[in-house]
């Protein structure tokens, strides 16, 4: 098949787009940069969509963004580009849609990123073209800008966790990336119409907390001072990390952290064929199988 991925020059766009290949398909990326074909999502013309989409079997939407910037806005990235690739999409007799989206779409999480990704969960479903709509839980990958942040966080000597009365307790089902774009090439194989969403979580769920004692163990850093701090005062810290030039730390990752980002109907297993790999204790056992070899090795010598 012929597919279209949109976003493909970003972490899970080239990941979806490598496996797919990997499948036998052809396939094109779309984007503002590094693509095959190039298209600015905040200035997207519906004729360039349409003569992008044309010819296509699917197109694969994995355009985002976490923070904010210029004329990158939510409403601009997540609503009004899609709305009118959607719409380009259903002229040019696109057979699928699949796209990407967040888990926790719908649950009333506040701020503009949900907001935005609600609108094109449901311009998606007013539309004709058959359709997935994948949201995935909190993406876990050694070049994934959030892991790459919550490892960063684990090294320090103090760990400040969100809330006071039960700090650090927010629960997640971190899947790693590669399983989600081995799901999504099983979505766009899929011969029946869907036109239906899916939730990819990985298999365990833990706490926040958690999270980042296994990445600290995983690193080889001893025991760290955590330290409770008020939501608002965490949020307050997003407001000023905004003009650092980092693309993950924002007020809307902190609402989706502090609901939580766990599947009521994880879908994983059946789209995957097998159990999804654990996210963050593979690491774990990585490291302390490295550490048991040479303690082994120096023994002996």
């Amino acid at each position: 098949m012929k597919i279209i991925v949109f976003g493909g020059a970003g972490l899970l766009g080239r990941a979806i787009s490598a496996e797919l290949r990997a499948h036998g398909h052809e396939v094109l990326t779309a984007g503002r940069s590094r693509c095959d074909i190039t298209v600015d999502f905040c200035d997207a013309q519906p004729a360039l969509l349409a003569s992008v989409v044309r010819g296509a079997d699917i197109v694969v939407n994995a355009a985002g963004i976490l923070i904010e910037r210029g004329h990158n806005t939510f409403a601009a990235v997540h609503a009004a580009a899609p709305t009118a690739l959607f719409k380009a999409c259903a002229a040019e007799r696109v057979a699928r849609i699949v796209h990407i989206s967040s888990l926790g779409v719908g649950t009333g999480i506040s701020g503009g990123y949900m907001a935005s990704k609600l609108a094109a969960e449901q311009a998606l479903q007013a539309g004709s073209v058959d359709y997935a709509i994948v949201r995935p839980a909190l993406l876990v990958d050694a070049v994934c800008p959030s892991t790459r942040l919550f490892q960063w966080l684990t090294k320090l000597p103090i760990i400040a966790l969100p809330g006071l009365l039960h700090p650090g307790a927010s629960q997640l089902a971190p899947i790693q990336v590669q399983d989600v774009a081995e799901a999504i090439t099983r979505i766009c194989e899929h011969p029946k119409a869907l036109r239906r969403t899916i939730e990819l979580a990985g298999p365990e769920t833990m706490s926040y907390k958690t999270m980042l004692q296994r990445l600290r163990a995983a690193a080889g850093h001893g025991t760290a001072l955590w330290l409770p701090l008020p939501w608002w005062l965490m949020k307050l810290s997003a407001l000023l990390a905004k003009r650092l030039p980092q693309s993950v730390f924002s007020i809307d990752t902190l609402r989706m952290l502090q609901a939580g980002s766990v599947s009521a109907h994880n879908e994983a297993f059946y789209w995957l064929r097998h159990m999804p790999k654990q996210a963050v204790a593979q690491q774990n056992i990585a490291r302390a199988a490295i550490k048991n070899v040479v303690t082994v090795q120096s023994r002996r010598s």
